[in-house]
């Protein structure tokens, strides 16, 4: 018995830790396309090179897949499942919106719907996804906000007759509320460095020179502004009781609305907390107005940007990588990773397999970031490209070997057309296909193990090696000059490379410019 016992565990062990010899020039992905080498091409040279080629273990694959389904997991735990479709889902609501009638309106808020199964967009930006406004100061995004903090700046406290609350706003109903603006009503004074007089900016619900302490007796350097949208949240208010006391209207009156963070396109409203939480935003209580709030930051989430006004979280370009959609999505990633990849791993090895994976990744990620600036993206679509793009090298380098080397290269770029012809569909990333196909071709012929049949394959390899090199680095350098120096605004003809419209709404606003505001 224990003879049997001791032979039963060696079986088991011997086939766990058995290592199947990967056949070069042919592999899983030949044999399933019926790739076949030529027996007369194999002479003495070329079978002892073949011998030479060391069979390597997938550990990268097994790490990466293990990475990808615990991370899939604690996402969906932590931040739930949006709704599952592929156009939008609409949520309808009453809430109390028109302040000055006190009226309850309908309101509806739409958000993307997720087919793969998995959390919202906002929520695949704060774990990481690639979305170009968390990475750069976008150009687009930058005028909006611009363009609203003047609008702001012409803002003053709206207090309803009645003293039931006060909001900040650019239009006041006068039959049924009371429009503080200065320097009309009771302004404060203000020291512009030469002469005092009165401040013609604001004025601001619940917050007021007057009423902060920092503000009594300071110089003219540390004085606020007269401009509203300069001012900071004040940190040493006054007692509420002098609050309560005031006879300042915008002092004394109760807030009712607050900034709220809206979308994923730093979107500010001064709005009430329920209408701010059906809307499925950030409200900040602590703030009067939305120049004091950074909903940016907000909306990217993760570590916080060194300059508050310029998003610089440059690491989402290696983090989605990591990342999956839903469970759909995943599973997707890990039957390709424990077929395709695994079995390129075993030609190649861990570390030149995880270098054209992860940069694949990158570059893929970038390029996305680049044309689809406005789209929040997260898988390793560039890299499993990077990795398609592996089974083309190797059959180039091989060419010498197989039987029918242009109908194995045919049955490739078969396949790859349907790949991408399928990533023109809404919600996959064909930039990240493409780039990530272009980069993975050009590391493969860098990274992967190669034959040689006489001198002049040898010195032939040595040049393409140099010469992809320096393609990969143009590239990325490339990348990098339109992502950052000179960004690309407009591509008319990149919309439909990324998502053909077979019908009307089809491709509705997939990442091409920011939402309306």
């Amino acid at each position: 018995r224990k003879r049997g016992r001791k032979i039963g565990v060696d079986r088991v062990l011997s086939r766990a830790l058995h290592r199947d010899k990967r056949q070069y020039g042919r592999g899983l992905v030949g044999r399933w396309l019926n790739r076949t080498l030529k027996r007369n091409r194999l002479n003495s040279s070329v079978r002892q090179q073949l011998d030479t080629f060391d069979n390597h273990r997938p550990y990268f694959t097994y790490w990466i897949t293990f990475v990808h389904i615990v991370v899939t997991i604690i996402s969906i735990a932590v931040f739930g499942i949006a709704p599952v479709g592929f156009m939008y889902s609409t949520e309808i609501f009453h809430v109390s919106y028109n302040f000055w009638l006190g009226k309850f309106n309908t309101v509806t808020f739409k958000e993307p719907q997720n087919f793969w199964i998995g959390p919202r967009t906002k929520d695949l930006i704060h774990l990481g996804a690639k979305y170009s406004p968390c990475m750069r100061l976008d150009p687009k995004l930058n005028e909006f906000i611009q363009k609203e903090r003047a609008i702001e700046r012409s803002s003053a406290c709206c207090v309803r007759n009645d003293n039931s609350g006060c909001i900040q706003s650019n239009e006041c109903h006068y039959v049924f509320a009371k429009f503080v603006k200065w320097p009309e009503i009771d302004p404060p004074e203000f020291n512009n460095g030469t002469t005092i007089t009165t401040r013609t900016s604001g004025s601001v619900c619940g917050q007021d020179p007057r009423y902060c302490r920092s503000q009594h007796e300071v110089g003219t350097a540390d004085q606020w502004p007269d401009d509203i949208t300069k001012w900071p949240i004040c940190s040493d208010p006054l007692p509420k009781e002098d609050f309560k006391n005031s006879t300042y209207d915008n002092v004394r009156c109760n807030v009712v609305g607050h900034p709220c963070c809206i979308g994923q396109e730093a979107r500010c409203e001064i709005v009430t907390k329920e209408y701010c939480k059906y809307k499925h935003g950030v409200y900040h209580s602590e703030a009067a107005l939305c120049s004091q709030v950074n909903c940016m930051q907000d909306t990217c989430g993760l570590i916080p940007f060194r300059v508050p006004e310029y998003p610089d979280q440059i690491y989402r370009l290696w983090l989605p990588v990591l990342l999956h959609a839903g469970i759909l999505h995943c599973l997707v990633s890990v039957v390709f990773q424990m077929t395709v990849l695994r079995d390129m791993e075993k030609l190649a090895g861990w570390h030149r397999i995880s270098i054209i994976y992860i940069f694949s990744g990158i570059t893929g990620n970038l390029a996305s970031a680049i044309f689809l600036p406005y789209r929040a993206e997260v898988g390793p679509a560039g890299s499993h490209f990077g990795v398609l793009a592996c089974l083309f090298v190797e059959v180039f380098q091989s060419w010498q070997l197989l039987k029918s080397p242009s109908r194995g290269l045919f049955k490739l770029v078969a396949i790859t057309i349907v790949l991408f012809v399928i990533g023109a569909l809404p919600w996959i990333d064909n930039f990240a296909h493409i780039f990530g196909f272009i980069s993975g071709l050009l590391l493969a012929f860098v990274f992967l193990p190669y034959m040689t049949f006489s001198r002049f394959y040898q010195h032939r390899k040595r040049l393409l090696v140099i010469t992809c090199s320096c393609l990969f680095v143009g590239l990325f350098v490339a990348l990098v000059f339109f992502f950052y120096i000179h960004p690309i605004t407009e591509c008319s003809a990149c919309r439909h490379i990324n998502c053909i419209p077979f019908k009307e709404g089809f491709c509705s606003n997939h990442g091409f410019r920011p939402e309306d505001r």
